[in-house]
């Protein structure tokens, strides 16, 4: 095995794979490419406040095997406890880029790559190869690119009502000093509607170990269609995460998306929605919740490049411990997108003393006639709240749980299964603090 991030690697993947000829092309141009660009500098706002070369995998770390399914061990118990069905939902597993199970879904299609591409390559291709990133950006999309092994393709046709919510479940366990490259594209055809669930765990084997994980999330929307999204994050605390995530609206599109944010000590989000077509419109929903050391760097892109559309981001942070929130958040609107709505917010709760967070909202206009925007808050939490709970007899403890689960709430509120929304807020509730 290639023990560096190099062709060898790539070719050893394509074999792997089988893959066309034109794809193993596109590894080797991203690897040429991202050699080329510089990494991100100190003066781009965007990039300042995390150090960027922690996420560099040259450093020290190794590419993880494509499969690595033989090396995972877990009891039959843990294994069915991370893979519970919640109640209702379509579910499918995959445990280091192989399904435990292969899916079965009614009315869509779910697959690795290898499987999509004997078949549709064209599809795939151009989400592959579409651009629009910046060149910091670019500089580790393009390891991505060049490296991804656990690929998935999901893909709702034209005119199809997926009334089951779906969920896909990634479980990865990476020895000390691997990285993964995992790369999810979901497209959804025109006029269709589906509740998806993509939801990312590290397991045990990899608490304790630091490993590298540099995402790829494209969400294909084409007209019409409607789509509810939710992102679960939950890696290893010793995890170090790259994402791009990035849906692209066509004509009428609707997207309700909801990014929820709970594991790895470093966190570095692109998370971007672009409007192509007129009439398409989203609400963007995260949640981060902080703890230990962990740093978590946010940011959104809001792309406006069509008239008459929409959009709408809460996003939300609580943070205790020595925890660290950075946000930054740009809505973009084009000169030909005239008559846009976009608003977005950011609120942060302070829950210890040496929690930080940092908000940067950004605007960039170039259309007339248009609605443009944004809030933000960084604090602890409302003692006069605090202090009309405890009015009611509850013990401060309690009454500040209260509020906490309650700032908490509105982004909860927009994960649409009812199962899940009462798994996080068991799950959050359990983990915090009394205040420090």
């Amino acid at each position: 095995m290639s023990n560096t991030f190099d062709t060898a690697t790539i070719d050893r993947l394509a074999k792997q794979f089988k893959e066309p000829t034109w794809l193993t092309e596109l590894r080797r141009a991203a690897l040429v490419k991202h050699g080329e660009l510089p990494w991100p500098h100190a003066s781009d706002d965007i990039w300042r406040r995390t150090d960027v070369s922690l996420l560099d995998p040259s450093k020290g770390f190794v590419p993880a095997e494509p499969a690595l399914q033989q090396s995972v061990s877990l009891t039959d118990e843990r294994l069915a406890e991370l893979t519970k069905p919640l109640g209702g939902e379509a579910l499918a597993v995959r445990v280091n880029g192989s399904w435990l199970h292969e899916p079965r879904m009614s009315g869509l299609t779910i697959e690795d790559f290898s499987q999509a591409l004997q078949r549709r390559p064209d599809p795939l291709r151009q989400v592959l190869e579409a651009d629009g990133m910046t060149p910091a950006e670019q500089k580790l999309s393009t390891l991505n690119n060049a490296f991804h092994h656990d690929d998935v393709l999901i893909q709702v046709p034209k005119e199809m009502s997926i009334a089951q919510p779906v969920r896909l479940v990634h479980l990865i366990s990476a020895s000390a000093q691997q990285a993964v490259f995992p790369l999810t594209v979901i497209t959804v055809g025109a006029g269709s509607s589906i509740t998806l669930i993509d939801e990312y765990v590290s397991m045990e084997s990899t608490a304790a170990a630091s490993h590298l994980i540099n995402g790829r999330i494209e969400l294909v929307i084409e007209p019409n269609a409607k789509v509810h999204y939710v992102r679960l994050q939950r890696w290893g605390l010793n995890a170090r995460e790259f994402l791009l995530q990035r849906a692209t609206l066509a004509e009428g599109a609707s997207l309700t998306m909801a990014n929820i944010n709970l594991g790895a000590v470093l966190s570095k989000a692109h998370i971007v929605t672009k409007f192509i077509g007129p009439n398409a419109s989203s609400q963007l929903y995260g949640f981060v919740f902080g703890h230990h050391k962990q740093h978590i760097d946010q940011h959104t892109l809001q792309d406006h490049q069509a008239p008459h559309t929409t959009s709408d981001l809460q996003f939300r942070a609580a943070l205790q411990d020595d925890s660290r929130m950075v946000y930054t958040g740009l809505i973009r609107i084009a000169k030909q997108a005239k008559q846009t709505n976009a608003y977005q917010s950011n609120h942060n709760l302070l829950l210890s003393n040496t929690a930080q967070a940092e908000t940067i909202p950004m605007l960039e206009i170039l259309a007339d006639d248009v609605q443009c925007k944004h809030g933000a808050s960084i604090g602890p939490i409302d003692e006069e709240m605090t202090f009309y709970l405890m009015s009611r007899g509850l013990p401060r403890p309690m009454a500040e749980r209260l509020v906490v689960m309650g700032f908490i709430e509105p982004v909860i509120q927009q994960v649409p299964f009812a199962p899940l929304q009462e798994r996080l807020r068991q799950e959050i509730e359990g983990s915090l603090h009394e205040s420090q």
